[in-house]
Formats: structure tokens, C-alpha cells, sequence
């Protein structure tokens, strides 16, 4: 039990690649999914040497309970073309403006003295502190609201649009950013939707380099070395989002290109599951699902939202891992099964693959290893155009 939480969230994040690509299913189940039971923690005389931030108290997680049922794949998924798939990869390359932003979140994350500005507004490069609330249809939605934010200019953490639209903003003046969240955002109330932010500058600094920071916060012999370094992670970075973009059309194209309709029950199973998991992570820190969701900033109503999205979308990749491993005779063998069980063993402190094992939900993770080789076998089927 001494690392429950870290174990749903590893099984969660590796489900949830690709959860975001997929729009075509069939219409929304009636199916009655609530969850009467709550897990409780367990008092217990145990001691266990439990690292920092983990969960010591000990409970009884409950299980989904909605029962997948057995169907036969081919009734419900007549797969697209999967071979052969043409994929446009937008090259992304270092610049050296792309370079400099690096530098300045760098700086700022490692805590280095800023340059504190008053006497001009927004530039690019800048780290500004932010209050923003965010408006969709004329209302404030759930986590689109934050006071005393630190965000560099161009860095593109935020949604397209956001940040260009701060140059130029003068401090302490409210200023209105409007952008359009993307098809695929993973709150699917607000994907494709246009919404308008509301944003104060208070405070407006940028980092210049110096000798005491190169050789005492990181530890490099010159600025040219720093820099150099900065420039191969920065590389290696968009290097991975290529890979990943082009996984992601991929796997988009064949999905929208495929005739699906999703088994009732196996949406079902998938939305309980979700909702089953957030239930455990509650009352692993003594809390319930609701009071859990709105102290991470949410709403039961975005929840429900989204947990919908997440069924359907796994729904479909279940159908398309099927569709596929079946067509080419893809599987996951036990020696593959067993060098990402010690990956991730060691990975997350674990003393052996058997205690990993114990607390990881092994069906989940061998079809999530399983759907990596065969988005592994589409991308090198594909045609890069």
C-alpha cells in the first residue's frame, strides 16, 4: 500500500496517451454508474518507512463495479487504412530566440536574481506575474482562474494565442486575451470553444547572466558551456515532441478513418473505472471525491465532463489495440513485460519486480505496453510527406 497513489497515477498517465485525439463514437450510454461504496482508511498499528509525500495511512480501495464483458471486436470496429499512413511532421528547430526564452525559465527556476522592470511594458522573454480569470459564454469555468502567476513570454505554456497577446500590456492594467482552445483539449467542454481572459500585470523582471550564476547555482565553467547545454536539451526536447506529434496524426488519422461504434458496456466499464480510481486517490488522503475535485481547482460537473471524454476515448483504443494486434499478430511478450516491470521498479523505488507487481494493475499496464508496439509498427509503416 506505501505507494497506492503513485501506482494509480503511473497506470493513469500511461492510458491516458493519445486519450485526447479521438472524436468519432457513438452517442453517450443512459447507464447508471454511480458508486455507492466509499473506501475509508484503515487504522493500523503498522509502521512503514515511507518516503516523503507518500500516503502512510492505510484503507481498503474499492473495486469498479461494473464487469467488462466479453464481445467480439469485429462487430464493433472495421479499421482504416493503418499501413502506408501519410504523415506531414512539422520540423522544429532551435533559434535563438527560442534559445533565450530557454534560458530565461531556466534562470527562473533555479531561483537566480531577476531584473525587476517599472518603466516599460511586456516584452517577449519576459517573466511576468499574472492574475487572470478565464470566461467561456460569459461565465468564469473551473480552472481557468489564478492570482499571482510567473509565466515567460513565450514559452508557450499557455494555449496558442495567450502569451503574444501580453506583449505590450502595461502594469497593473487589465487587458483581455481571447483565444480558441484546441479540438483536442482534455476539457471537452471548452475544446473548440473561443474564451476570453482577463488578465493583470503585476510585475514585470528578466535575468541577465552572470559569472556567480554560470559557476554557483549551475555549475558550469563558462557562459559559452551553459549555453551549449541549454542548446542540446533544447534539441533533444523537440526532438521528443516531433516523435510525439507524429504519433498522435497517426494515430488520429486511422481513427477518423475507421468505421467504430463503442460497446455500451465497455464505455461503461472504462467511465466507473476512472471514477473508481479518483475515489481510492480521495480517500487515500482521508477526503472524499467531491471535496477532492474542487480542492484541485475542478468541478464535479468538469469531472463528470471529463471522465466521459476519457471513456470513450479508451473505449476506442481498446478496439483499435484489438483490431490491429490481431491483424498483424502484434503481441507483447513476457520478456518485453518483464523489462518495463524493472524500469519501472527501479524508476519508482521499488526493491524488487515482485513488489512492483503487487501494487501495479498488471492487466492495465501489459495492454498500455501493448499499444506502445503498435503505435511503435504504424509510425514505421508510415509515410513521412
Amino acid at each position: 500500500m506505501k505507494k497506492f497513489v503513485l501506482i494509480l497515477i503511473l497506470s493513469l498517465s500511461i492510458m491516458a496517451v493519445f486519450a485526447g485525439c479521438n472524436k468519432k463514437t457513438n452517442e453517450d450510454s443512459d447507464s447508471n454508474n454511480n458508486i455507492e461504496a466509499t473506501p475509508t482508511p484503515v487504522p493500523t498499528d503498522d509502521t512503514d518507512n515511507t518516503d516523503e509525500g507518500e500516503v502512510t495511512d492505510k484503507f481498503v480501495p474499492i473495486e469498479n463495479p461494473v464487469v467488462k464483458e466479453d464481445y467480439d471486436y469485429n462487430d464493433y470496429i472495421k479499421i482504416g487504412q493503418y499501413k502506408g499512413v501519410e504523415v506531414k511532421v512539422e520540423k522544429l528547430t532551435v533559434t535563438e530566440e527560442n534559445l533565450e526564452i530557454a534560458i530565461q525559465m531556466d534562470m527562473h527556476d533555479n531561483g537566480a536574481t531577476p531584473i525587476v522592470v517599472t518603466d516599460r511594458a511586456v516584452q517577449l522573454g519576459d517573466t511576468v506575474n499574472i492574475d487572470f480569470v478565464g470566461y467561456h459564454n460569459g461565465e468564469p469555468f473551473s480552472g481557468g482562474s489564478f492570482q499571482g502567476y510567473d509565466l515567460t513570454v513565450g514559452s508557450r505554456q499557455f494555449i496558442d494565442g495567450f502569451e503574444d497577446q501580453l506583449i505590450g500590456a502595461e502594469l497593473n492594467t487589465e487587458i483581455e486575451v481571447n483565444v480558441v482552445f484546441p479540438e483536442n483539449y482534455g476539457n471537452a467542454t471548452l475544446a473548440g470553444e473561443p474564451a476570453v481572459f482577463k488578465v493583470i500585470v503585476n510585475g514585470i523582471q528578466y535575468y541577465e547572466i552572470t559569472d556567480d550564476y554560470i559557476n554557483n547555482i549551475v555549475g558550469f565553467d563558462s557562459k559559452e558551456e551553459y549555453v551549449e547545454n541549454l542548446r542540446s536539451e533544447l534539441n533533444a526536447y523537440y526532438t521528443e515532441r516531433m516523435i510525439s506529434q507524429k504519433e498522435n496524426d497517426l494515430y488520429d488519422t486511422i481513427i477518423k478513418n475507421s468505421e467504430i461504434t463503442l460497446p455500451d458496456n465497455l464505455v461503461e466499464y472504462y467511465e466507473s473505472d476512472l471514477r473508481t480510481l479518483y475515489i481510492n486517490v480521495a480517500a487515500s488522503y482521508e477526503t472524499d471525491l467531491e471535496t477532492f475535485i474542487v480542492l484541485s481547482g475542478g468541478t464535479m460537473e468538469a469531472f463528470e465532463a471529463d471522465i466521459k471524454e476519457y471513456s470513450r476515448n479508451m473505449a476506442t483504443r481498446e478496439l483499435f489495440i484489438k483490431a490491429i494486434s490481431n491483424a498483424e499478430g502484434i503481441e507483447l511478450t513476457e520478456e518485453e513485460f518483464q523489462a518495463k516491470v524493472s524500469e519501472y521498479a527501479e524508476q519508482y523505488g521499488y526493491e524488487s519486480n515482485e513488489a512492483f507487481l503487487e501494487e501495479a494493475e498488471t492487466d492495465i499496464l501489459r495492454e498500455d505496453l501493448l499499444f506502445r508496439k503498435i503505435i511503435d509498427f504504424i509510425v514505421a509503416e508510415s509515410i513521412e510527406i
